[in-house]
């Protein structure tokens, strides 16, 4: 029967669930050692990988507005304020900076040897005993991977992937190649370890490394109110990667001393040229000094005209300056106009501080552009916009220039004015003291202008050996102590995640496309009638598993059926009772249960007939073994047959009759509507305590329906992991439109250690059989526990 268990705790849904997964234990004992295996392999084969940290803090040039603006750095604002900082983060990724630090460190020659065991090549990063040297290659130089064979101390072969030797050469001399003369160097300190042993030596382009590097180099700011950049690197070799951090951090060091050093050495490059110019026509002028003096014999100045010429004095004093002035302008703007340099000489001493401050602004400005250049293209906006400012400053500061040259012409020509009429004053001075002066006042501006170059020179020199770099190392490249990958408590974690999940997930899946009923649940949702028993699955090849003294679980199952049967029979007349055995499909255990609940009923001293009314498919042949004899289907036909013609005892059991179907008839349903079949129940019904029915499956035939006038109780049988769930509305059907006066289910094939129910699978025969008879009692306990433990 059904019985029902109320539980209102949750313990039992956590029961079943761990009885549904324990029955797995094989599937999750093997995935828990694969997943140790997997582990073991992983942390055993996989390299550990360490992280590389180096920290730099960019000083910032406080100068102009940003100085001013310091103190809303707080304030959202003003949002650029890191702009600087970031320009240089993009200076430090750029490719020039990489491709340097590549080539210095020869970062695109890696070596390898093979493990003794697993022959797996590994990098030999910072011990290699050999360092191979490749002459004359550039960025466009491609791969080349070939094997080194060491011989000696002293000598090396080249071989091939087969081994065959390509070439010999001695350690220390130039070899030639095919793609570039190559030295190789020995390490003497490791090198008698790899004597007679292979190094494979892989030469990867330029290019690609250099691209590898920057992609695996993270930069960027530690916070972002603070100029402290960060340089990370995940890498096996720490001592390698904290070479390349450090030498990056110097590659960008010495050219942030280059740009800031690009306006020092053109102006001392501009310095030097005036320099030779002048120092040239001063010894011109020195020279024709001298010569009219010698010439003229002239020693000394007139006293007459003493007071002439110190006015004059004053007058060419401020006409020097003017023409110094006037010679500054034509150098910048012929600078300005011919050279091929951004950059403009500073510092050079002009008398409008207007035109100084625009040189050093126009200098500031076409530095940034130029570094800005490095890390970007020419298309980039923030390049356009500053270039275009650039040329806007360019364009004031020549047409300031000229506006300075106007007006100093103006005042010189007012000088002039002035000396004629001093000129004039003193015509009666000798013409040749007037050429002397005139020669001597050429000679004093060139000299005054060559000391003024050579002071310039001097502050020049100065600048440039006191340039810094506006980065300052706070940490040097150092490297975790305990490697970031892989991590042993994430690994142990995942064999544990693996061990339990993937079986889990793959009987989920098998569950979620399982379509065969399983579950004493999944019945009790749709049936809506009594269930009269289960059927417990047994091992035994024979087809009757009831025996006279036979006290087995499967046996202990049919004796309850029995009880229930007989419970549910109990409000019928009295007399003979007739039941009726179907199923859904072929193979659910009709023939099966109705031949071994004959047997069952036939020990209670009742008389039992057992119908054999599948005529299609004859299987109580077989089961009760009977030989062939007429059956049903000849008592339909032979109205002169009698019912004891076609009765035969089952062998060993005398309670129970059995009459078979006969011969296979054309039209089994045609022949179940004959009279003959209701006088064939009459007669029985006189005779029998029990007819059962072993009848066909009810889905794929009609014959089944054509029985229930004359059935007391249809016994409907579902077998477990074989019945399909979508065919559990067959029978809810013929129970909902009352196609028998009687239905209840029997379940069949139920595996006893599978939770599928409460009240049903926990077992029978207690005190006999598995857990305390006589029988093999030495595995008495060991039959106690679950068979997945045993």
């Amino acid at each position: 029967m059904n019985y029902e268990i109320e539980d209102d705790s949750g313990s039992l849904v956590i029961k079943e669930l761990f009885e549904k997964y324990i029955r797995y234990w094989k599937l999750f004992l093997a995935a828990f050692i694969f997943s140790c295996i997997a582990g073991f392999l992983y942390l055993r084969y996989t390299p550990k990988i360490y992280r590389v940290t180096s920290s730099i803090l960019i000083k910032a040039e406080k100068n102009g507005m940003l100085s001013e603006l310091s103190a809303f750095e707080d304030l959202t604002i003003f949002k650029n304020a890191n702009r600087e900082v970031e320009n240089e983060i993009e200076i430090l990724r750029s490719r020039p900076l990489m491709e340097n630090v590549v080539k210095k460190l020869h970062l695109n020659v890696s070596y390898y040897s093979k493990t003794k065991f697993s022959k797996r090549l590994v990098e030999l990063a910072e011990n290699s005993p050999i360092e191979v040297a490749f002459h004359d290659i550039d960025i466009t130089t491609p791969g080349i991977t070939f094997i080194i064979k060491i011989l000696s101390s002293e000598q090396y072969e080249i071989v091939d992937v087969l081994g065959n030797p390509i070439l010999r050469g001695t350690f220390g001399e130039c070899t030639f190649t095919e793609i570039s003369d190559i030295t190789i160097r020995p390490d003497y300190r490791r090198l008698p370890e790899y004597i007679g042993k292979k190094i494979h030596v892989s030469m990867i382009p330029l290019l690609d490394v250099v691209e590898g590097y920057k992609s695996a180099i993270k930069i960027g700011l530690t916070d972002q109110k603070t100029s402290v950049v960060t340089l990370t690197m995940l890498t096996p070799a720490k001592e390698k990667a904290k070479e390349i951090l450090n030498g990056l951090i110097d590659e960008y060091n010495v050219d942030v001393i280059n740009d800031k050093n690009q306006i020092a050495e053109n102006t001392a490059v501009f310095i030097k040229e005036r320099l030779q110019i002048i120092n040239k026509e001063l010894g011109d002028l020195e020279k024709n000094v001298e010569s009219f003096k010698t010439e003229n014999s002239l020693t000394d100045v007139s006293v007459e005209a003493s007071l002439f010429l110190e006015t004059a004095s004053f007058n060419e004093k401020e006409a020097l300056e003017t023409n110094i002035q006037i010679g500054l302008v034509d150098f910048i703007l012929d600078y300005l106009n011919n050279s091929s340099v951004d950059l403009l000489p500073a510092n050079l001493g002009f008398s409008d501080h207007t035109i100084a401050t625009m040189i050093l602004k126009y200098n500031e400005i076409a530095l940034q552009r130029n570094r800005m250049q490095k890390s970007t293209n020419e298309d980039n906006p923030a390049l356009i916009t500053i270039t275009e400012k650039l040329k806007s400053i360019e364009q004031s500061l020549e047409q300031s220039l000229r506006n300075q040259k106007k007006t100093l012409r103006l005042k010189l020509t007012d000088l002039k004015r002035r000396d004629r009429e001093m000129s004039s004053k003193i015509a009666a001075l000798p013409a040749k003291e007037r050429k002397l002066r005139d020669i001597q006042r050429q000679q004093q501006i060139k000299e005054t202008l060559f000391l003024y170059l050579l002071e310039k020179r001097e502050e020049t020199a100065i600048s440039l050996a006191a340039t810094v770099s506006n980065a300052k190392v706070i940490e040097k490249a150092y490297s975790s102590r305990a490697p970031v990958s892989p991590k042993k408590n994430r690994v142990f974690l995942s064999i544990f995640l693996a061990s339990v999940l993937v079986p889990v997930s793959l009987i989920f899946v098998k569950d979620l496309f399982d379509t065969k009923i399983s579950s004493l649940k999944e019945i009790k949702k749709k049936i809506p009638f009594a269930i009269a028993g289960d059927i417990p699955r047994t091992d035994e090849k024979r087809r009757l598993v009831v025996g006279d003294v036979d006290r087995s679980s499967i046996a202990e199952s049919f004796r309850l059926l029995e009880i229930n049967i007989n419970f549910l029979l109990a409000n019928t007349a009295p007399g003979c009772k007739t039941i009726l055995i179907t199923s859904t499909i072929k193979g659910e255990g009709k023939s099966f249960v109705a031949s071994n609940l004959g047997i069952t009923l036939g020990r209670s001293e009742k008389k039992i007939v057992l119908l054999e009314m599948d005529l299609r498919s004859s299987m109580l042949k077989e089961n009760l073994r009977i030989q062939p004899h007429k059956g049903i289907t000849n008592f339909i036909k032979d109205k002169e047959l009698q019912i004891e013609d076609i009765v035969t005892n089952a062998p060993t059991f005398k309670s129970l009759d059995v009459i078979t179907s006969g011969p296979k008839p054309p039209n089994p349903a045609e022949l179940l509507k004959n009279e003959r079949v209701k006088e064939l129940f009459a007669q029985l019904r006189e005779t029998y305590d029990y007819i059962l029915i072993d009848t066909p499956p009810v889905s794929l035939v009609a014959d089944t329906l054509l029985l229930s006038p004359y059935t007391d109780l249809c016994l409907y049988i579902v077998r477990f992991n074989y019945s399909d769930k979508r065919l559990i509305e067959v029978p809810r059907h013929l129970y909902k439109d009352q196609r028998f006066r009687q239905m209840a289910l029997l379940i069949n094939d139920v595996y006893q250690k599978k939770s599928y129910g409460y009240g049903y699978g926990y077992g029978y025969g207690y005190g006999y059989g598995y857990g305390y008879g006589e029988r093999k009692k030495k595995k008495g306990i060991r039959r106690l526990l679950p068979k997945v433990f045993r």
